[in-house]
């Protein structure tokens, strides 16, 4: 598939929320508007050393603590019947409220199926990348359009050394116009 030209990481999942009108966009600048968001981009950093991928393992409950309410953590499998698949392992409450509580999950299981592109998309940018990413998105799943998330998603790696795994953190915020929000995006990551 072509990618287009712009191949930064993310760039995909932008043109492709652009092509099929979904409300979210991918900042690789990962110029986070949450401060939690941030704290948690500078503890992947810190536990990824010399620039590798951490390992599930160094990402305990205790470690998350501060933001465990906001979390989820996905794994992607291959299934020979459906092709790739992603399980939720974890779903923190604050995430739940918003996104139903997905723990223990197949995303095909569970979302409805018009949302399964934009959720793989995003997932699967994230695990193409090896790098955090940013997100911004509506809440349109469980008919809460009218918030907006800002995401923080990671790769780590499984017990295996495989990176397959999406570390993700959210917070939400009532949404003001979606055009608005792009206008200011662009104005920041130009600054």
């Amino acid at each position: 598939m072509d990618r287009g030209a712009d191949n930064t990481p993310g760039a995909h999942y932008t043109r492709l929320a652009e092509a099929n009108g979904w409300v979210g966009i991918c900042d690789a600048s990962l110029s986070f508007r949450t401060r939690e968001l941030a704290d948690l981009h500078a503890l992947w950093q810190q536990t990824s050393g010399s620039g590798g991928i951490p390992k599930r393992a160094d990402f305990t409950a205790r470690v998350l603590k501060s933001c465990l309410p906001h979390v989820a953590i996905y794994e992607r499998t291959i299934c020979p019947q459906k092709g790739r698949r992603y399980r939720v392992r974890l779903m923190g409450t604050r995430f739940s409220l918003v996104m139903g509580d997905l723990t223990g999950k197949f995303i095909d299981e569970a979302v409805p199926e018009a949302f399964l592109p934009r959720w793989y998309a995003a997932l699967d940018a994230v695990l193409d990348a090896h790098v955090p990413l940013r997100f911004l998105s509506r809440a349109d799943t469980t008919n809460k359009s009218y918030l907006l998330g800002e995401f923080f998603e990671a790769p780590l790696l499984n017990d295996q050394g495989i990176p397959d795994i999406v570390l993700a953190a959210a917070f939400h915020s009532e949404m003001s116009d979606w055009k608005t929000i792009l206008a200011e995006e662009r104005a920041r990551q130009a600054a």
